[in-house]
């Protein structure tokens, strides 16, 4: 008996021992960065596919798109492609070599997208393609070597250019505003600040605003962050034509002694476009809210607080 439970030790030892060993001899995955880069040195992204490219660029360590149109980079999106993307690591066992694999993975440079990543000396173009996976495929650009990503570029990288675009329209804290100059069907007022205190004044009115007044704050938030995704550059005559008599107008002057005249019409139901310093290359589609606060009678300046 004695034997046997020794036979039955010795045999679970040696499966122990050849497992760990097993364990140790199994062969470690290599991996490598897919853009082999200083990421603080790069200063230029493009990313293009078959119908559209975007170009942004990094200049006094803010980056700004330059086309198809000049703007403001969205910095959250930027932040999630280098998170993602570029500081991004792959297992270098390829999925496929050769023009089979370049067919079968759909990475033909029309069908797929293309990312650029570049410096002052050196420049790394990447091709992805997805199958309808959780995670993209790439090559690099030269080569017939198919590799995975575990990430989504495609999906979520696209050359759709809102999705790159800074929200930020109208962005002033309050320090900045010295006075809000509104003008709308029903009336034509002035908010005027001095010091911590706003004044309201229009023909009929002329009154210090509480501090804790409800539609001078709500007035202050948006022109704190005035944000939209929605952008019309390629904008028709017909709706330039309505800005020569808007709903509202808001004319702010500032604290770095300039102003900005914000004009709006009314658009799609429960939207209106946005001109800003009578800029026609571009408007802006805001919500109805972000307008109608300026719109309010004068009763509801005086009131006290909440």
């Amino acid at each position: 008996m004695k034997k046997n439970r020794l036979i039955l030790l010795i045999i679970l030892i040696l499966l122990v021992a050849a497992f760990f060993f097993l364990k140790n001899k199994r062969p470690i995955e290599r991996t490598a960065k897919v853009f082999d880069i200083d990421t603080l040195s790069v200063n230029r992204i493009e990313l293009f596919n078959a119908a559209d490219t975007i170009k942004i660029v990094k200049k006094n360590n803010v980056w700004t798109l330059v086309h198809p149109v000049t703007w403001a980079a969205d910095t959250l999106k930027i932040q999630s492609l280098f998170r993602d993307v570029v500081s991004g690591s792959y297992s270098k066992t390829p999925m496929g070599t050769g023009k089979e694999a370049i067919e079968r993975f759909q990475q033909k440079e029309q069908e797929t997208l293309q990312l650029v990543i570049a410096n002052d000396k050196k420049s790394i173009r990447v091709l992805f393609s997805n199958l309808g996976n959780p995670y993209d495929y790439f090559r690099y650009a030269g080569s017939n070597k198919i590799y995975q990503l575990k990430a989504k570029v495609t999906n979520v990288y696209t050359t759709e250019l809102h999705t790159w675009r800074s929200p930020h329209v109208v962005s002033h804290i309050e320090d900045d505003l010295l006075k809000i100059e509104v003008s709308h069907p029903k009336n034509k007022y002035t908010l005027t600040r001095k010091d911590y205190d706003w004044f309201f004044k229009d023909k009929a009115n002329d009154f210090l605003v509480n501090t804790n007044n409800i539609a001078l704050i709500k007035i202050l938030n948006i022109l704190a962050n005035l944000d939209t995704y929605v952008f019309i550059d390629d904008v028709e005559n017909e709706w330039i034509a309505k800005f020569q008599e808007p709903y509202c107008t808001v004319k702010l002057s500032l604290s770095n002694n300039r102003t900005q005249v914000l004009k709006f019409v009314d658009y799609q139901e429960g939207s209106y476009l946005m001109m800003v310093d009578d800029d026609p290359t571009v408007l802006f589609v805001v919500v109805w809210n972000s307008v109608f606060r300026f719109t309010r009678h004068p009763d509801v300046f005086k009131m006290q607080g909440y």
